[in-house]
């Protein structure tokens, strides 16, 4: 089988690496002359780590990542809770460092890497004829992965609206990396800042639903976090960057079509992040993994059940519960200022949400653990940590 991937981001270069494995061959095509920086966090859940574990140990000195033993999440209220990750480990990549791994185990297989723009692809009897700048392949399967703002998408069943993308924006800042990630949410605001280290720098960046607040508010929503998680100004050396990711709302994954005769969509592509947390790193590999497996059992009508029995209901979910979770409130406060001042004084929410730092939140059931565990009287003695009030960055 000769399969066409465009977009050699995390979902291309594991999937590319998948089939080439199992004897197909792989082209893999990338405007970028190999990985490159993108607009990202580059946070790997210990969900992730647990299931794809060459990102834990795999060429650690080649493309180094940075080990976080603490995140602090922020409160609209200035309160702020560290929760150590002790038994959940977590990793910030640079994306260029996570993407050239990606894309040097592909190679590592025999995929082959083509450095150019797709410019046209066509359908050719039961497959796809491909043109990069002039040249020309003929591929039986073609898949696209190449992120929020798809081409591929767009030519096959059209682009994402923009009510179901969020607007991320950010800064590089060069900085020796640092075991402590910090998330913060504004008040009114569906969305985060983060400041994940990396071994040489930190990724700054704020993400909103699309249409929420307009582009210049969110630049001075992360200036002022920026400032104060510095203590100081902006450094004029600042990496700027911005790009859209999926956020799709609740009634679009029902109707999100990602495959059809010959063709599949993977990863951003197709819209697979968590619409709450942003992540979708994890989604990536993971779609990469269920069309690869469809297409290597020679079944590719298979991927839309796998992929809808793997995560369809929980993502629908999160999507159904973003808006409470953003601007809700939970007896009388934000639910995050809420959540944060539990975890000071009841064990079992320090659980839950240190099994949602994890990556292993279910949001189908969440509802119904927290209830439980709040009424057992064992979790009102478990582990606590200090809540701390502080001078908020947006005061």
């Amino acid at each position: 089988m000769n399969v066409a991937i465009i977009g050699s981001g995390p979902a291309g270069s594991h999937l590319a690496h998948t089939l080439a494995t199992a004897g197909a061959r792989v082209r893999l095509y990338d405007m970028h002359r190999g990985a490159w920086e993108k607009p990202c966090g580059g946070g790997i859940t210990a969900k992730a780590l647990r299931q794809f574990g060459f990102l834990l140990e795999e060429k650690t000195a080649e493309f180094p990542r940075q080990a976080i033993s603490e995140i602090e999440i922020l409160s609209p209220r200035g309160r702020a809770v560290t929760f150590p990750l002790a038994d959940a480990p977590f990793r910030i990549f640079s994306r260029t460092n996570l993407n050239g791994l990606l894309l040097a185990r592909a190679q590592a297989t025999g995929a082959d890497f083509i450095p150019r723009r797709v410019t046209a692809f066509a359908p050719d009897g039961d497959g796809w004829r491909i043109e990069a700048d002039g040249d020309i392949w003929r591929a039986d399967f073609l898949v696209g992965a190449d992120g929020c703002t798809s081409g591929t998408r767009r030519q096959l069943v059209g682009r994402l609206p923009d009510e179901d993308q969020a607007m991320c924006c950010g800064y590089y800042i060069s900085a020796p990396g640092t075991p402590r990630a910090v998330v913060a949410f504004p008040k009114d605001f569906s969305g985060y800042v983060w400041a994940f280290p990396r071994p040489d720098h930190v990724s700054y960046g704020i993400i909103n639903q699309c249409g929420e607040y307009p582009l210049p508010e969110l630049w001075k929503e992360l200036d002022r976090f920026v400032r104060w998680h510095l203590g100081g100004e902006l450094p004029k050396d600042r990496v700027k960057y911005a790009a859209r990711v999926p956020m799709l709302r609740k009634k679009s994954w029902k109707t999100n079509r990602v495959s059809g005769a010959n063709w599949a969509l993977v990863g951003d592509a197709a819209g697979f992040v968590d619409p709450i947390t942003g992540e979708g790193i994890y989604y990536a590999l993971q779609s990469a993994h269920l069309l690869g497996e469809a297409l290597t059992r020679h079944a590719p009508a298979t991927y839309d059940r796998l992929w809808r029995k793997e995560f369809e209901a929980d993502l629908t979910e999160a999507s159904r519960r973003l808006p409470k979770f953003y601007r809700g409130s939970m007896l009388g406060a934000p639910v995050i200022d809420r959540v944060l001042q539990l975890s000071g004084k009841h064990g079992g929410v320090v659980d839950i949400m240190s099994q949602a730092l994890a990556g292993d939140v279910d949001y189908v059931t969440m509802k119904g653990r927290v209830l439980t565990s709040m009424l057992k009287p064992a979790n009102w003695f478990g582990k606590k940590l200090e809540v701390r009030q502080i001078q908020s960055w947006a005061s």
